[in-house]
């Protein structure tokens, strides 16, 4: 009697994962396709919005991630390592 309610019980649990895994399937394609559109959505307008001005980028130096940082030094005259200065 133990061994079949235990195979039963097994039995549920992967149905469950089962479920679980598609319902989770479903979700990813949803986010996916949100993700694709809010990118071309902020691409549009990246390239639509003039450059922020050298004080304003500037500010965002000092808390800003380290692509902000790599950028603000390309907008200072010195090169990063590696480029070379635009004549």
């Amino acid at each position: 009697e133990r061994r079949t309610t235990a195979k039963a019980f097994a039995k549920d649990v992967f149905i469950n994962q089962e479920r679980k895994l598609g319902a989770r399937r479903r979700s990813d394609t949803v986010l996916v396709s949100t993700i694709n559109d809010a990118d071309q959505g902020s691409a549009d307008v990246a390239y639509r919005t003039p450059p922020a001005p050298y004080e304003k980028s500037k500010s965002l130096g000092s808390g800003g991630s380290m692509v902000a940082r790599l950028k603000l030094k390309g907008i200072d005259g010195r090169a990063p390592p590696g480029v070379e200065p635009a004549a």
